[in-house]
């Protein structure tokens, strides 16, 4: 689990900030750290730019260094998503740990762009870090773990309590039942058992693991109970899932996951489905 993670740079305070979170779980995970740094295409023949890359690759590597971790280097040339999602599959990380605002030359790794589109196409987790993760914790105490009961959130169960029992986190099953739109009483009392379900399913599965755990089901927007469950409960990391249809490697939950990633003020940790 994690043996090969992925940092990638640009310089910026908010990749710096999520580079310092990745090498945490690196080296509590005694992992291989792999330090890339992509050179926009329209500056691929600027020596200058690769040259910044290459200070932001090194800054990172001696932080790498400093902690003991075995580390890898790269700078690469030409879209950046489309660069570190070829890289994630060469060197077959499994975890790639990315900020979700910075600067590629004059180009911006902002939501909807670079950070998105690796979360959407990674076949691995990602973490992200946004502007308001100003200080990620240096331990995961409590992880959370949303669930509405879809496929798609399996893969997400799987890796996020793969990362609790590593750090014995306490783990905290939330269901979010949207009651925005005029639903009858009868359609949102049978999602709040869906609900109950669901999050029964993941305690019981880190009580296995013998994780302490915490159940709720709350009603209201998803992604912004989400939030605030994480910040009333001083929760260190969200969990959340993305799945896929066949062929059209859509996220079908798009509009909750990437909201949580861009308004969370602790990481955010996507796991895609994968259709087979």
């Amino acid at each position: 689990m994690y043996g090969e993670i992925l940092v990638a740079t640009d310089g910026s305070d908010i990749a710096t900030t999520a580079a310092d979170r990745g090498l945490e779980i690196a080296d509590r995970l005694e992992a291989t750290v792999h330090v890339v740094s992509v050179v926009d295409r329209a500056d691929a023949d600027d020596e200058s730019a690769h040259e910044r890359h290459r200070e932001y690759v090194e800054r990172v590597e001696r932080d790498c260094h400093d902690r003991g971790l075995t580390v890898e280097t790269s700078v690469r040339s030409g879209r950046p998503s489309r660069e570190l999602l070829a890289y994630a599959d060469e060197y077959d990380v499994e975890l790639i740990v990315m900020g979700t605002h910075g600067r590629t030359g004059l180009a911006r790794w902002l939501m909807g762009s670079v950070a998105i589109a690796v979360v959407r196409e990674a076949r691995c987790p990602v973490l992200t870090v946004n502007a308001n993760v100003a200080d990620p914790p240096r331990k995961i105490d409590d992880v959370l773990i949303a669930t509405d009961g879809r496929p798609g959130v399996e893969a997400a169960v799987d890796r996020g309590l793969e990362l609790a029992a590593a750090y014995g986190s306490r783990v905290h099953a939330l269901s979010v039942v949207n009651d925005v739109h005029s639903h009858t009483s009868i359609v949102l009392e049978a999602l709040e058992e869906v609900g109950e379900r669901s999050t029964s399913a993941i305690a019981d599965r880190a009580s296995e693991r013998g994780l302490e755990t915490e159940r709720a089901i709350e009603r209201g927007v998803p992604n912004r109970e989400i939030v605030a469950y994480a910040d009333e409960r001083d929760v260190d990391l969200v969990v959340v899932g993305t799945e896929s249809r066949s062929g059209l490697d859509r996220v079908v939950a798009g509009s909750v996951s990437q909201r949580v990633i861009g308004t969370a003020s602790v990481p955010v940790l996507s796991v895609r489905t994968i259709d087979r």
